[in-house]
């Protein structure tokens, strides 16, 4: 919690001196007629000064690895290799380091003062850091579309940059020169004041930003001079860039908002050209393509990869938010830990059967149980003989939990399409290896569900049996008539 209150009043600082910075060490200390310190920004290097101290101290999440480093000597180390020097040198006040050998623009100025003077500009290539802080923010607040709000973000400053820039550049080359304002020959001086005050020099900086930003216009004055000149185009190709990122940007979020729909058209196209290539019949395209449509319901996403990347924690959430219910449902389970519980819905596999698909082949060998999450089934005997239906929230199988090479001794055939979870016998058995209650609770179950069911199928034999005797005993009846009476008619 500490480092998420400090990231955010870390974000408030950046906030105001991406402003200030640039704003001061420009207008004020790069004026033409007056010599002035920056008060203000000393706050904001105070506290750039604590941040590189606790930077150095503070845990580090490392990318590569995925791990928290706590340990003094790598926190430093990996520091030192990304933006410590910056936040150092950003974070000095040169313009009192600097105060003995600052002049205003004019035959005694030098161009490595006032570039010096600059330095703290370097703090702008934190904005990333800022970015990654404000994401961070805007995920604690639920607010959505956070790359949207910081775009906006970017742009307003990047105007407030771009202004900063087209005062600096006029007077890097005053000092360069040794010139001053009136003859200099920059847009400065078409303003006709000796000393212009620092808001109208903004305020034309501001309106030459947008109007060559836009492209609408030069600004107040049009471009003679190099300097001038190559002011304005620097501002018409970045605001084409800009444009351009911007159409970009738009395009992208309007796609990703349909991005698994078109994905599951895709992989529908590549479905058919499958089916033409194998040359299936119609009934198992018909087939293919409800499995497809049910198994993602248009919608494509590839949940083995989404689940890899996530925590042990929140793939244990998530599969019992999803699951726990179904398996809560099971009488068997009722009386069961919370943890077992759980130790068993994690291990749950999920299945989807088409209509007439058989989900338990009698006779086979089983070696998991399902439960029903969605649909209806049928169970049948060996013969055929339909004992029961189940629905939503039922299970079947749990014999094969039970007993090794154990054989089905029933069938269970989808009706209708249904989602089932699969338990696999190893993983059930390393679940409840230590309650022998509740596995004595479920072989009782099982048993008396195999009885039932093997008392149907005898049932069913002798029914068959006795109704194929009496066709037998009928049929011998008429070819004894017949022996004995050749001319009667049938």
């Amino acid at each position: 919690m500490t480092k998420f209150v400090w990231d955010n009043v870390t974000v408030l600082v950046f906030a105001i001196g991406f402003f200030t910075i640039p704003f001061n060490t420009s207008f004020k200390m790069l004026h033409s007629s007056k010599i002035s310190t920056d008060d203000f920004n000393l706050y904001i290097y105070a506290f750039s000064w604590l941040g590189i101290l606790m930077n150095c101290v503070t845990g580090v999440h490392d990318k590569k690895t995925s791990e928290i480093i706590l340990e003094p000597k790598r926190i430093v180390s990996i520091y030192l290799k990304g933006f410590f020097f910056i936040d150092v040198f950003s974070s000095l006040p040169y313009d009192r380091l600097t105060m003995p050998w600052r002049v205003i623009p004019g035959p005694e100025s030098n161009i490595y003062i006032p570039l010096l003077n600059l330095f703290p500009n370097l703090k702008l290539l934190r904005f990333l850091s800022m970015t990654t802080y404000t994401q961070r923010l805007f995920q604690y607040l639920n607010i959505r579309r956070a790359v949207g709000w910081n775009t906006v973000i970017f742009v307003l400053y990047l105007m407030h940059w771009f202004a900063c820039l087209c005062y600096v550049l006029p007077a890097l080359v005053m000092n360069f020169n040794k010139q001053n304002l009136h003859n200099c020959g920059c847009w400065m001086a078409e303003l006709g004041l000796t000393n212009p005050p620092i808001s109208l020099l903004y305020r034309n900086s501001i309106f030459m930003t947008v109007t060559n930003f836009t492209a609408g216009s030069y600004g107040i004055f049009p471009p003679e001079r190099e300097g001038h000149i190559f002011i304005c185009t620097l501002l018409m190709l970045s605001g084409m860039i800009f444009i351009d990122y911007a159409i970009v940007l738009v395009l992208g979020i309007k796609s990703k908002r349909y991005i698994s729909e078109t994905k599951y058209e895709e992989i529908m196209n590549q479905l058919h050209a499958y089916m033409r290539q194998k040359q299936l019949p119609e009934y198992m395209k018909r087939r293919l393509l409800a499995y497809y449509y049910y198994r993602f319901v248009k919608s494509f996403y590839r949940e083995k990869e989404i689940s890899s990347t996530l925590s042990e924690n929140l793939r244990r959430e998530i599969a019992l938010h999803s699951s726990r219910r179904y398996v809560q449902n099971v009488v068997i389970f009722r009386d069961l830990p919370s943890d077992v519980l759980e130790s068993i819905v994690v291990n749950l596999k999920m299945e989807l059967y088409l209509p007439n698909d058989v989900i338990i082949k009698a006779g086979t060998q089983g070696d998991c149980m399902f439960f029903l999450a969605s649909g209806t089934v049928a169970v049948l005997t060996p013969t055929g003989k339909e004992i029961c239906h189940l629905e939503d929230g039922a299970h079947f199988g749990e014999v094969a939990l039970l007993v090794r090479d154990q054989r089905r001794v029933a069938s269970v055939v989808a009706i209708e399409v249904c989602n089932v979870f699969r338990l696999e016998r190893k993983d059930f058995r390393r679940c409840i290896a230590v309650h022998s209650d509740l596995f004595a609770k479920i072989e009782r179950l099982a048993t008396g569900r195999m009885e039932k069911t093997v008392l149907l199928e005898e049932q069913n034999k002798r029914f068959l049996l006795q109704r194929s005797n009496r066709r037998t005993s009928a049929t011998m009846r008429n070819l004894h008539t017949k022996s004995l009476y050749p001319d009667t008619k049938e």
